[in-house]
């Protein structure tokens, strides 16, 4: 038997439902393809996307005889969803999942309980619960900031420059490089959204003075230069994610 799990914002244990037979790969299947050449040993390997990751349990639902199908209507209520919701196993409460049922649910009814077979259908990462974040003044003398993925897949983070006073901005990590040719007021506020591909200037969308790569965070100890007129702070948001 493992322990429970919280979905759509309710916990099992509310609900005196018991969680066995869990079953979770440990990492998602890698959707690669393998090409064969004439005359050639081995095949040529495309690599491919993660796909989704396929979280099956069953749910034992407690109830007297009377009470079932009110019971079990309330275990319908709770899973059915219209999109993924957060799904947190008490093994591991600081990572979430993004997750909906998937196919049928099927229902075996014994005495004293019935046995509910459940399947998710789950973004191929867990993500951390709490989000990751680091400022700093950038002066011409010190123009790094170090930022510590300590996830194990990479993240898009979103980034924000204020206090600037500068005709243009270019930020650089890795192998990577976004250049923002729009001027800064001191007054104003950036914000870089690497995982939604969007540039704005207080308001107002400025990717078309967007050039470049959007940044990513490898796993580990990522560097990023800031290149500007003048001193300015910088801000970086990320949620870590895990195989």
């Amino acid at each position: 038997m493992s322990k429970g799990f919280s979905f759509n914002g309710k916990h099992t244990r509310e609900m005196d439902i018991l969680v066995t037979d869990l079953k979770m790969p440990l990492v998602s299947n890698m959707k690669d393809t393998y090409e064969s050449v004439p005359g050639r040993d081995g095949n040529i390997l495309f690599p491919g996307w993660l796909e989704d990751k396929r979280i099956e349990c069953t749910l034992g639902v407690r109830c007297v005889r009377s009470e079932r199908i009110a019971k079990l209507r309330e275990v319908a209520q709770w899973l059915y969803t219209r999109e993924r919701k957060q799904l947190i196993f008490d093994t591991s409460p600081d990572v979430y999942y993004m997750a909906k049922v998937a196919g049928q649910v099927d229902v075996e009814h014994l005495q004293g309980i019935s046995l509910v077979k459940v399947a998710f259908q789950a973004e191929p990462f867990a993500y951390s619960v709490n989000k990751m974040s680091v400022s700093k003044q950038i002066t011409s003398s010190d123009k790094q900031i170090t930022l510590a993925n300590n996830g194990t897949y990479d993240v898009f983070p979103i980034i924000k420059i204020s206090n600037a006073n500068t005709s243009s901005l270019s930020l650089t990590l890795g192998g990577d490089k976004l250049t923002i040719s729009n001027a800064l007021q001191a007054s104003d506020v950036l914000t870089i959204d690497c995982d939604e591909m969007t540039v704005l200037l207080n308001d107002t969308n400025i990717l078309d003075k967007t050039t470049g790569t959007f940044l990513s965070l490898q796993p580990g100890t990522n560097i990023m230069t800031v290149e500007a007129q003048n001193t300015l702070s910088v801000s970086v948001e990320w949620r870590e994610r895990f195989l």
